[in-house]
């Protein structure tokens, strides 16, 4: 009991330094223009939904390429409690204006890969996002190209379900919307499942407009 209490101390630890340094790097993520915030909890986005920025962030590849709408998303926690997130039902609900919005879960950074640089048709079976592990992502036999943006992907995703008490983290989000960068106007990224992790207590939805960071 005592090395396990160890161990999940020694884990919140290399959370909190992780989110400290993304603080320094992001110090008011208020300052983007979507965002929402409650319960002590500041969440904000910030789409990559033009081709220039997009190839200065992630080089010679981007997921702009694809078609895909690469979304940084940033998690500021003003509690003292951590706050655990469930990355697998984080959504884009994205369509046309006037239409019925679509739901779209977000896709690995393996998924972007393939979909930019191999035009691998989707896959309907594969849409939840891995945690990205360190030092994962073993080389594979797609070509020097496909295992560079591979990696630039996975570096830059969300890598934490866990956000520390007056913390910061943040990282990107996929999603395939098929070259519709028209549809960030109208368009709502859906955070559904968050909770403190001591007590249990649940975190009521996070649902943020994406239409003030349209291009």
């Amino acid at each position: 009991m005592r090395q396990q209490t160890h161990l999940v101390a020694l884990y919140l630890g290399l959370v909190f330094t992780t989110g400290s340094q993304s603080a320094r790097a992001q110090a008011d993520p208020a300052s983007l223009p979507a965002h929402d915030s409650h319960q002590g909890l500041l969440v904000a986005a910030d789409p990559y939904a033009a081709a220039e920025r997009s190839k200065t962030k992630f080089g010679k590849h981007s997921p702009y390429e694809g078609g895909i709408l690469a979304v940084d998303v940033y998690f500021r926690n003003d509690n003292d409690s951590p706050v655990r997130l469930n990355l697998d039902t984080v959504e884009l609900r994205v369509g046309g204006r006037g239409e019925p919005k679509q739901k779209l879960a977000a896709i690995s950074p393996e998924e972007v890969a393939d979909r930019t640089l191999l035009k691998a048709p989707k896959d309907p079976r594969a849409t939840r996002v891995p945690f990205p592990l360190p030092g994962g992502g073993a080389k594979s036999s797609r070509g020097k190209d496909w295992d560079e943006f591979a990696g630039t992907l996975r570096s830059a995703a969300m890598a934490t379900t866990i956000i520390p008490p007056h913390g910061l983290a943040h990282g990107f989000f996929y999603f395939d919307i098929d070259h519709h960068f028209d549809w960030l106007s109208t368009a709502l990224l859906n955070i559904p499942d968050l909770e403190f992790m001591f007590g249990n207590k649940p975190l009521f939805f996070f649902e943020i407009d994406l239409a003030p960071a349209a291009p």
